[in-house]
């Protein structure tokens, strides 16, 4: 019988590319990792799941059929003890939420917070990844729930809005267009700006709503790209350029100042995604219905979120 707790290792190895990120995840020294692997293959007749590429792990055609199977079994075992605790009256089990880097380590704590007092059984874990990775994460059911400023348009996903933040556009301290009021959009062309990287959700809506207000990137002098929100604003403050960012990322100091633009009103959406499966654990559910309930939205809009329609 495989063991669960080397079949947990080989999922984050999986996850995550690398034995050390492993076994920082799991909270294990890189040779405990190394050895789950070594005791999991031996178990496997010897065969080897992994190979190194560079600096990642890759999978071998084997490892491929394992990874199935492992994530198959770790749920079954879930299941079995959600199953096992709900006859006790008690909800449990464990729920894995992906976010974007900007997203989660904001809007999350709140709310899981809250939603802990009435569920303490259900353990909840938060990584962090890419959009895209994400997405795939979730078509693979390696997350069960994802916060992001955009939607996945994959089929069998389903997807709920939390609501819109608005962005504000901030300058170090003594810039000219802080003495402007209601600047017109035009003067930001030849700015030095500090973006997040291309290809990214809130890059998309930067560049969209510059092009509302005639505006193209191509107008802008793109001094440093970043997914970094403080990052962004310590890169203000040291005038490599100006930045937009969430209302509640802008620092209330001396050293920085925020932009009155005329007619220029960006904001950035934040939504939820799961997989439509039936059957998902209850442990899954409970954390769904909490996040699209009404406690959560106004946990949310302490944090700056406004509904979608303003």
């Amino acid at each position: 019988m495989l063991n669960t707790i080397h079949l947990q290792t080989f999922l984050a190895v999986v996850e995550l590319g690398t034995y050390s990120a492993a076994a920082a995840h799991l909270h294990m020294t890189q040779p405990a990792v190394s050895q789950h692997i070594r005791q999991l293959e031996s178990q496997l007749d010897g065969v080897k799941l992994f190979r190194r590429s560079r600096q990642q792990m890759e999978l071998t055609h084997a490892g491929e059929e394992l990874a199935g199977v492992a994530r198959e079994m770790l749920a079954l075992g879930a299941r079995a003890e959600e199953s096992i605790r709900s006859l006790r009256g008690q909800i449990a089990g464990r729920v894995v939420v992906g976010c974007t880097p900007s997203s989660g380590e904001r809007l999350l704590p709140p709310a899981l917070a809250s939603f802990r007092q009435r569920f303490p059984a259900i353990q909840v874990a938060v990584v962090l990844a890419p959009l895209e990775t994400l997405g795939e994460w979730l078509a693979s059911q390696q997350v069960q729930v994802v916060l992001a400023e955009e939607v996945q348009r994959r089929r069998g996903l389903e997807s709920y809005a939390l609501g819109a933040e608005r962005l504000g556009l901030l300058a170090q301290r003594g810039h000219a267009l802080l003495g402007q009021e209601q600047a017109p959009p035009g003067v930001l062309k030849g700015q030095p700006f500090v973006l997040p990287r291309a290809g990214t959700p809130l890059r998309r809506v930067i560049e969209e709503g510059l092009r509302r207000c005639g505006v193209g990137t191509s107008d802008l002098v793109v001094a440093l790209e970043t997914d970094g929100m403080s990052l962004m604003v310590q890169a203000v403050r040291a005038g490599v350029g100006l930045a937009f960012l969430p209302q509640l990322r802008l620092p209330r100091g001396r050293d920085t100042g925020v932009v009155d633009l005329a007619g220029m009103h960006l904001q950035q959406e934040w939504h939820i995604m799961r997989s439509r499966e039936r059957g998902a654990p209850r442990a899954v559910q409970e954390l769904w219905s909490f996040l699209c309930g009404q406690d959560a939205r106004k946990l949310f809009a302490k944090e700056g979120l406004l509904p979608l329609t303003e």
